[in-house]
């Protein structure tokens, strides 16, 4: 690999090895369930763990469970028993979804990320009982989060193409080789499937690592691009940005005021094409795909570029920046580009 193969690689790597140090402490009313007892034994009190950003809460359950919950039971004699599927993660009393990426979540609730204050570790709740259904989906285990997963993946795969046939004739041990990958967390296995499944488009060598059989292959140019944005509303505007998106990206930015709740953000997803519209040749910019995923009709208006942050992977990214860049290195594992928006 020479020096602009692996400079043009370096943006990729490290938004996959990108991590969030973690600090666990056990709901009070699972700890009496559990151990008798509202306080834990030592030294259990607290469990301390980095985790993946492009990873799910499903994958590091069972660590958790192995390395803190069973010992601890064990220690403490206790007759209760965990399953993986009960486990079920709240940050200032909010139940995480977790078939959200992790850094999506870190990103959408964490106060003030976007001024580099970040919150670290991050400290959430973790329960084992009453996971509550009403909030998040129920039996949060690894193989439902692998289910839902391949859906993202075929999903991402229609928006790209037109069609899911990349991720259908996929061999079962190479899905099986992409799911390990995504779980385990390691690189080498992950992206030598997504190499086939999302071939370079506009740069042959800015994905890693593919053989020189898959380098060979022309470059493919996308019918579109997965995109979802995150918007952060304000009290009444929520329901208002629901009922109309347009008016709720511009009352995105009226208020100044973050508050860290799940429920104000307004989720928008549509196809964003490669290039601006009536050109074949500039690319559409970040400010673009805000502007069509929220019927922002009038070209002039860009008040949420004054008013709005981008954040993905928990960097702030210019308004104009070229969406098939992003793509090609700022996607999530689910080869969608999670966005969040929120008010500055």
């Amino acid at each position: 690999m020479d020096y602009r193969e692996a400079e043009q690689r370096a943006p990729l790597k490290r938004v996959w090895k990108g991590m969030i140090p973690i600090e666990l402490q056990l709901a009070a009313s699972d700890a009496i369930e559990l151990l008798a007892s509202a306080v834990l034994p030592e030294p259990f009190q607290t469990f301390y763990m980095l985790i993946p950003r492009v990873s799910y809460l499903p994958f590091i359950s069972p660590k958790i469970k192995e390395r803190w919950l069973d010992p601890m039971l064990a220690l403490s004699r206790s007759d209760q028993e965990i399953k993986e599927s009960d486990i079920w993660f709240e940050y200032k009393n909010q139940a995480l979804k977790w078939h959200y990426p992790i850094g999506l979540l870190y990103d959408m609730l964490v106060t003030d990320v976007h001024k580099g204050d970040a919150e670290l570790p991050w400290s959430l709740t973790l329960h084992v009982r009453k996971l509550p259904t009403a909030k998040i989906i129920a039996q949060p285990n690894g193989q439902l989060m692998r289910d839902m997963f391949m859906a993202m993946i075929k999903e991402a795969d229609f928006t790209r193409n037109g069609s899911t046939k990349r991720v259908m004739d996929l061999a079962k041990s190479d899905q099986m080789q992409f799911l390990d990958g995504l779980e385990s967390h390691t690189y080498e296995k992950y992206f030598a499937i997504h190499s086939i499944l999302v071939p370079p488009s506009m740069s042959a060598d800015a994905r890693a690592p593919v053989s020189s059989a898959q380098k060979s292959r022309p470059a493919v140019v996308p019918k579109a691009i997965p995109v979802r944005f995150y918007m952060q509303t304000a009290g009444s505007l929520d329901d208002a940005a629901k009922e109309t998106p347009a008016a709720g990206a511009q009352a995105a930015g009226a208020s100044a005021a973050r508050q860290a709740d799940i429920t104000q953000f307004h989720v928008s997803q549509v196809p964003i094409p490669l290039y601006r519209e009536g050109s074949t040749s500039e690319l559409a910019t970040l400010a673009d795909a805000f502007k069509l995923c929220y019927g922002i009709t009038d070209q002039t208006n860009d008040a949420f570029v004054t008013n709005c942050v981008c954040i993905s992977h928990g960097v702030c990214v210019p308004w104009e920046s070229p969406v098939s860049w992003l793509a090609e290195h700022f996607f999530y594992a689910d080869c969608f580009l999670h966005l969040v928006v929120i008010s500055v």
